[in-house]
């Protein structure tokens, strides 16, 4: 019997994974097909947004300038993933061009977000598909965050936010099985309308490091002792961040730094390149920029104290989990802590939900001998996402099995 067969949509390729949504949904790629599915992975993204190397065998990209990306209506802003989808349904070469690649049978298309519902809608309007399940993996509750990012940006973002919220109601209302990441998403789920909906929290995967890239680190950040910050360029990161430290570093000792990893880089140097005390704030403040997984997993290892600095958003964060799994000591905010509750006893960690809590934590931590990593016990490894996602390939298979599948 041929396994069966899910088409998972995103609005990003997930080859190379680097971002929290790229990372998640590769990560459900992996939960299917260790599950026995045979899984078709394909990004729709804006031309242009990743590079080549990075996309899928199946893949689209999608002309960001295109007035059928928004229905015909006017570009607004923060709405580039709302237009992948539109566009999608609404071009017929490029829909063409999707239905080639997709097998005669498909048993369930995942919607990793809500953004290319349009799209599967359209397909399931066609006779070969009509009987495909549709699974919506909602990373969060999309309606809300967004709004928050268009007053960050000081843009008006009603029209979007409008179009995103209805669009989240709709893919709540046609999916079969809908993922949650955390409790509260998941009673936001049901209040939109979604009938079975399975918690499937955020996890992460073990790094690895040579001692080789570790002393490299360490010499590079002349062997101060380090605070870690991993973000993405999602606004809410740096936001954060500043709302955490405010605009003067100079409370940190000159022996000890904030490694801010990721993308988020880009927008911190911005911001503070633009304070009073720029040239202190950045000698304390060592931007890397995206960082291959091997640096990576050297600055995790010479890490004393992770940061979560997030004050806004639904869903979960990959990055607590990523934290915790670390075995360092965390100080975090509480709501960097939604969807991983259970973990708030634990010895290493401290919450600080304002910028004096935040800054009197650090500084305490840097005055302290540095603490020795954590035991990887049980309730560490269950963050890992083969642990996290073991369950959604088998509620799955129950789904297609069940009357009517």
């Amino acid at each position: 019997m041929p396994a069966p067969v899910v088409v998972l949509f995103t609005t990003y390729p997930i080859v190379q994974p680097r971002s929290g949504g790229q990372i998640r949904a590769a990560a459900i790629a992996q939960a299917y097909d260790a599950g026995g599915f045979r899984v078709i992975p394909i990004a729709v993204t804006e031309a242009g947004a990743f590079p080549r190397l990075e996309h899928g065998r199946d893949d689209l990209e999608f002309p960001l300038d295109d007035p059928r990306a928004f229905a015909g209506g006017p570009m607004l802003p923060q709405s580039n993933d709302l237009q992948a989808g539109r566009y999608l349904a609404a071009d017929d070469a490029l829909f063409k061009r999707l239905v080639k690649k997709l097998p005669t049978r498909v048993d369930a298309f995942h919607l990793e977000q809500p953004w290319l519902l349009p799209a599967v809608t359209k397909l399931k309007a066609l006779p070969r598909f009509a009987s495909a399940r549709v699974v919506y993996g909602s990373q969060n509750v999309e309606a809300p965050l967004r709004e928050a990012i268009c007053q960050q940006l000081g843009v008006a973002g009603a029209p979007v936010v409008a179009a995103v919220q209805t669009l989240e109601r709709e893919a709540c209302r046609v999916a079969d099985l809908t993922l949650a990441v955390s409790e509260s998403d998941e009673v936001a789920l049901r209040s939109m309308g979604a009938r079975r909906v399975l918690r499937a929290s955020n996890g992460i995967h073990t790094s690895k490091t040579s001692l080789s890239v570790v002393a490299k680190w360490q010499a590079s950040l002349k062997h101060r002792r380090v605070a870690l910050f991993v973000g993405s360029a999602h606004p809410p990161n740096a936001a954060g961040f500043v709302q955490a430290f405010g605009d003067a570093m100079g409370f940190l000792p000159p022996d000890c730094c904030i490694v801010a990893a990721g993308r988020v880089g880009v927008r911190l140097r911005e911001h503070y390149e633009a304070t009073r005390y720029a040239a202190l704030n950045l000698s304390r403040l060592v931007i890397t920029g995206e960082v291959e997984a091997d640096d990576l997993g050297a600055l995790k290892a010479i890490a004393e104290v992770y940061l979560l600095p997030i004050f806004e958003g639904g869903g979960s964060n990959i990055k607590t989990s990523e934290a915790i799994l670390s075995g360092r000591p965390i100080i975090a905010t509480s709501t960097s802590l939604r969807g991983f509750e259970r973990y708030t006893t634990l010895p290493d960690l401290t919450i600080a939900d304002s910028r004096e809590a935040f800054v009197a934590a650090l500084r305490s931590a840097f005055t302290s001998k540095p603490r020795p990593t954590a035991s990887m016990d049980t309730r560490r490894t269950e963050l890992l996402w083969q642990n996290t996602l073991a369950h959604v390939a088998p509620a799955l298979l129950q789904l297609l099995s069940s009357e009517g599948g």
